[in-house]
Parts: C-alpha cells; structure tokens; sequence
C-alpha cells in the first residue's frame, strides 16, 4: 500500500478529523506507518502542512467548489513559502496526499504530484553579480566581445558604442557568477546588481567618454547648421506622418472593438448537451431514466480523472453524475465512497458497487445527509444522491428505484463464507439491514425457529475480537456466568481443547428491556469468517434453552 493509500485508511479508521491537529497527526503517522512507507522528510512535510495551515487553506477552497489541481497548487506554494523552501513541487504532492486522504483528490493527482516532487531540482546557491581576483585588483581588460542574446520579449541591452560606432565598448571584465551567466532579475521581481563592464550598465549621464576613457573631441561649429536644418525636415515630416496615422488609425479602432466584442460573445466550445433525453442516453450504462424525478440538471466542473460531470437537483437533494477516463479512475472513486462506516448497507462487485449511508442509523438526532451512490464498470460513470439534512435515507430509496438502476442493492447475505456460517447453524429467512456497529462489512436480520437472529460480518478480525469483548461483560446474571464456551467446527460440546486454535467463541447473557421484560440472548462468533450471531429469546429469557436449541 503506498503512503496516500495509507493515509486514507488512517483517515477511515481514526476519523478524518485527526488531519486538522499537527500533533495527534504526527503521532498517528508514527504508530501507523511502518519505517519503510515515507522518509523522514517528507512526514515533516505532511505534518508542517497540517500546523502551518496550507491543508486546512485548501480544504477551505475544495468546500468553496474550487478546482482541486488549483487548490492543491496554491496550497503547496503558501506551504513552500512558511517553511522558507524552494520545493514547491514536494509542498504540492503533500497536499495532494493529504487531499487523496480526505478523498478530495484523485489517485492519478497524487502520482503525478509525487513526479514532480521526485524530480525537483535544487536550486543552485546564489552568487554575486562580479567577482574580483583574489588579489583585489581589477581583472584585465578582455578583447571586446558579443552581448549575449536577450531572452524573447525582453527589450535588448543597450550596447556603448566603440571607435567608430561599430563595436561595443568594453570596460572592465565582467567575472562569472555562480548561476553561469550574467545577472538577472532576482527572484522577488527586482532588477539584481549590476557588475562592472556588464551589459546593463547605464552610460554615463555627465560626460561623454571614448572607448579607452579619454575625453571626446569637440566637434566644429559648421555641424550645429547642419543639425538645424536636418531638425526642420524630421520635424515636418513627423507631422506629415502623424497625420496619415490620425486618419487611418479611427479604422483600426473599429477593427479592434469589434474584434474585442467578438472575443467577448464567442463562448468556446460548446459545453455537454445536459437536456434529459441526451442524458438518459448517455448514462444508459448506470439506469433506464437516469433523470427521472429531477428538476433541473447543468453542467458541473469536471475534476481530474473525468471527463464529464453533470449535477442535477429534485426537490430532497441532489444527483451527480459522473464520467471518467480510465477505469483505475474510477476504481479511485469507488475506493473514495465505499466505507465500513455505522449505518452503511455495501455491495462490492467488480461489475458495478452499491453504497447506501443512513446517518441516522447510529444517532437518530443526527442531521448529517443520506447518501446513495452506484456505479458501473462498462460505463466508466457513477451516479451519487445526497439528501437534504431533512430528508432520509428511506426518502432517497425512492429516488433510486425511480431511475430503475442497473445494480441491484443487496437484500441478503453477501459474503459465502457468512451463508456457510448461516448453514452451519439453521439460520434463515435473512433481510439485508444497515450495519449497527462501526467495522461491519455487512449485517442482516434472519430467523432460527422463529427467534429473531442478527448476523453480521466484520472486515477486520481486531475489529470482531473488540465485539466479542462487549458481549461478554454481558454474560453475568446475578454474578453467576450463565454461557461460556469456545467454538469449533470439530466439536459440539463447547469444550476446547488445549492444543486447538482459537476458532469461535459463545456467551449467553440475559438482556433486561426499559420496560421491565428480560431476553435470553445467544452470541456465537467465528473468527475464521469474521462473523457472529446473536439470536434473541423474549419469552424465555434463558440462554442455556438457546444454546441447547442450537447444539
């Protein structure tokens, strides 16, 4: 797994609100990593862009509908400026890993970035415009020699004229500086120093000099009636040209306003057709009538990675549609949205993914939205629908069957390994839930001689192990245990013998209710499938008759 990969995961397991604190990132980023996922380097430069403030300046800008290549270079610049560096390219693959962990930035951004971080170079140290010999003596008068060419677009250099107006007037040498060629504008926009006997060196503004330094002659008083008369023709012939100008310059004005108009009204290219028919036809890969139900739908800012972006709105939310250029693009994308979070019904199918999110699942007061989102692998297209904070998830369900999808929510058990484990134990009848308990991968409600029976799968066997844990402070009854034993598929006493792998485990424990009734409860687990059960028993309130209904 590579580092923005990492960081994701860190993200999902610790909460993406670890990235605004420096320190409890730094430490994160100690305990998590192992020593062979990033340099030291560059984990100070994750963390400086946490504590000097470019992650959060960019986050601020991603919220603000900002370009995320736009967002992540300014960031990276203001980072590059607070550490006082000349990487700016290192700043921005910072943010960009950041961005990818917060799933704001695409996996092809961060590689791209980290090139251009990797092949930085390093500035050369500055030197001085001129340099003297060591003896502190003037260098020796060099043969008079060619100005280097100037850079396109820059004015020339003014070049002293030599015996005869011919050659350039050489002074004194001018040394290399450390850059390898003569002294430029600084990097702040400033003209740098001028050395001695350098091209840029103003003429003198006193007294006109010869090549060698000596006085100029003065020249006869006959050339003072010439210069008169030579006067009179260029000024009389400024004012016969100014006024050809004057008439014809009213022309070219006209041009370049209506030229200006033209550039003003021309609109580019023409953006997507985003009617409702041209729509459904295109994105026929992810439903029938993709626009059913919808209001309106424009064209949005596509990022990178896509080629296309449509959003939509209808009266409990909003609808984006997207399309992207490769299918590691979208792979990228469904990594972003699919999460093991509480309130989450997942179907993960190379063909096409499934995500449903219900905020309320874990806290009913919750004002967070209700998401859906699937996707299609033939299309290279997804589609996403967020509820207003009032809406529910059972509101958007709506929504989604009136598109008539191509993929198909989940209405049972996914995983085989979990319908082995149904087998196992009599388990039937099993309707696909939101998951109750952060870490599931999936979680249903079925039936086992007409009790209630939850079963649920973890993605993490830590993650079970920390379940199970909750369940046995649960299995005291009066301060006696009522059920405790280890789980095998080679037994059927319960009993583990010593030199047996810890495979599952069973718990019994009574529930009591608010309202004064009492359940027996049966928890059994599996380690090897990361799944549990837990059936409930109202009447009886014993969970030794469950356990002896089972085994």
């Amino acid at each position: 797994m590579e580092l923005h990969e990492s960081l994701y995961a860190l993200g999902r397991s610790q909460g993406r609100e670890l990235f605004n604190d420096a320190d409890s990132f730094r430490g994160a980023l100690d305990d998590y990593l192992d020593e062979d996922s990033a340099s030291t380097g560059d984990i100070n430069l994750l963390v400086d862009a946490v504590r000097l403030g470019a992650f959060q300046a960019m986050t601020t800008m991603l919220d603000s509908g900002a370009d995320s290549d736009r967002a992540v270079s300014e960031a990276g610049a203001r980072l590059a400026r607070d550490r006082g560096s000349a990487d700016v390219g290192g700043a921005m693959w910072a943010l960009a890993v950041l961005g990818y962990a917060i799933g704001k930035v695409s996996d092809q951004q961060v590689r791209r970035y980290r090139t251009q971080h990797a092949s930085a170079p390093t500035p050369p140290p500055a030197g001085p415009a001129t340099m003297l010999p060591p003896t502190g003596q003037p260098p020796a008068a060099q043969p008079p020699m060619s100005p280097p060419p100037a850079p396109p677009g820059s004015p020339a250099a003014p070049v002293p004229p030599g015996p005869g107006g011919s050659a350039p007037a050489p002074t004194a040498a001018v040394w290399p500086s450390s850059g390898g060629g003569p002294a430029g504008p600084s990097s702040a926009g400033t003209p740098g120093p001028v050395g001695v006997g350098s091209y840029g060196a103003p003429p003198p503004s006193t007294q006109s000099f010869s090549t060698y330094g000596h006085a100029a002659p003065k020249k006869k008083r006959t050339g003072v009636l010439i210069g008169a008369i030579v006067g009179v023709l260029v000024l009389v012939a400024a004012v016969v040209v100014g006024g050809i100008f004057a008439l014809n310059s009213g022309g070219d004005d006209d041009k370049k306003t209506d030229a200006k108009k033209s550039e003003t009204t021309d609109t580019g290219t023409p953006g997507p057709d985003v009617s409702f028919d041209a729509l459904n036809e295109r994105y026929q890969s992810l439903a029938t009538m993709v626009t059913s139900g919808m209001d309106t739908c424009v064209a949005g800012a596509a990022q990178s990675g896509q080629s296309e972006r449509i959003e939509c709105t209808f009266g409990q939310g909003t609808m984006v549609l997207t399309t992207y250029t490769t299918d590691a693009e979208l792979t990228a994308a469904r990594r972003r949205h699919l999460n093991n979070a509480e309130g989450t019904i997942v179907s993960d199918l190379q063909s096409g993914a499934y995500y449903r999110f219900d905020p309320k699942t874990a806290d009913s007061t919750s004002t967070a939205a209700p998401v859906i989102y699937w996707d299609s692998a033939a299309g290279k297209q997804s589609a996403e629908i967020t509820g207003n904070a009032s809406v529910s998830a059972d509101q958007l369900d709506g929504t989604f069957k009136a598109v008539t999808a191509t993929v198909t929510p989940p209405d049972g058990i996914s995983a085989q390994d979990v319908k082995d484990f149904n087998d196992t134990f009599g388990i039937i009848n099993c309707q696909r839930i939101p998951t109750e308990t952060s870490g599931e991968s999936e979680e249903s409600e079925c039936r086992r001689s007409g009790r209630r029976t939850w079963v649920g799968k973890f993605d993490k066997a830590n993650d079970l192990r920390r379940y199970r844990t909750n369940a046995k402070t649960l299995t005291n009854q009066d301060g006696q245990l009522v059920v405790d034993y280890w789980y095998n598929d080679d037994n059927s006493n319960g009993q583990q013998d010593d030199d047996e792998p810890e495979q599952g485990k069973i718990y019994g424990y009574v529930e009591e209710q608010d309202g004064g009734s009492s359940y027996g409860v049966l928890y059994i687990d599996d380690l090897d499938c990361r799944c549990y059960l837990q059936m409930y028993d109202k009447g009886q309130g014993d969970p030794e008759k469950l356990y002896k209904l089972i085994f």
